[in-house]
């Protein structure tokens, strides 16, 4: 199974009654669709493996989230920072007309998104089991509010257990993102378990917010150096099954 910290291996499974989902990577595959543009438009170009590319775009969407949250860019041009920044490391100047071109064939797959079966059975045995669940995403209302409308999620989650960043004023790692899901949703910090893919966003904002953590790390990414480890980690659909639901 994935890796364990002490205070995991002490912990009663009883108490995992209220469980908090990441969206991105996290509740579908957010590679599935930057994997068919790149095939699109670069695969001739570069020999590099496509995931890792996608890796390194996620840590350039995040700084480009941020940085458009404090002016330094506009929110139009986050995604061609992204991809024109991945791209350059690979030795590959991408234009805007390009990283313009592929967000739009980024954004047209993005409409065909879809929860995979291995998480479907997860969330409907969690539910099936009674724990309260929730969802904390960042990103804008606009662009998230569609991914959660078409993945479907409200089979699973009411409207007022899905919190959005731009909505709550507040984004991942700042515990005040997890604060107003703890006081709206009313949750123990105690019994309360966040599940997220990105170590930086989501395993060190709810670690710092008191919350235990799952870090689902499928796509086998090196556990950074310093003093906060999640409680878990797991890197399978069966793995995250196996530990929250039995």
């Amino acid at each position: 199974m994935g890796c364990f910290s002490y205070e995991y291996m002490i912990f009663d499974f009883h108490k995992m009654k209220n469980i908090i989902f990441d969206v991105d990577d996290t509740l579908y595959d957010l590679m599935e669709a930057f994997d068919k543009v790149h095939k699109e438009f670069f695969e001739d170009k570069t020999k590099e493996d496509c995931e890792e590319l996608f890796k390194r775009s996620r840590i350039y969407s995040d700084e480009a989230f941020y940085m458009a949250r404090e002016g330094k860019i506009s929110h139009d041009d986050e995604f061609a920072y992204r991809i024109q920044k991945t791209y350059k490391d690979s030795g590959i100047e991408v234009s805007k007309e390009e990283a313009k071109q592929f967000e739009e064939r980024y954004r047209y797959h993005q409409k065909h998104i879809h929860v995979p079966d291995g998480i479907k059975a997860l969330l409907s045995e969690c539910k099936k089991q009674g724990k309260t669940m929730g969802l904390l995403t960042n990103g804008t209302v606009r662009h998230q509010g569609k991914k959660l409308k078409t993945l479907g999620l409200s089979q699973w989650f009411d409207k007022d257990e899905m919190f959005i960043s731009d909505a709550i004023g507040y984004t991942k790692p700042n515990i005040k993102a997890f604060q107003i899901v703890q006081d709206k949703m009313n949750l123990i910090p105690e019994e309360t378990w966040f599940v997220g893919d990105t170590f930086e966003v989501d395993v060190v904002g709810a670690k710092k917010a008191g919350w235990h953590v799952i870090w689902f790390n499928h796509r086998k990414r090196p556990m950074p150096e310093g003093d906060i480890r999640p409680d878990l980690e797991v890197r399978t659909v069966e793995e995250l099954m196996d530990v929250i639901t039995k």
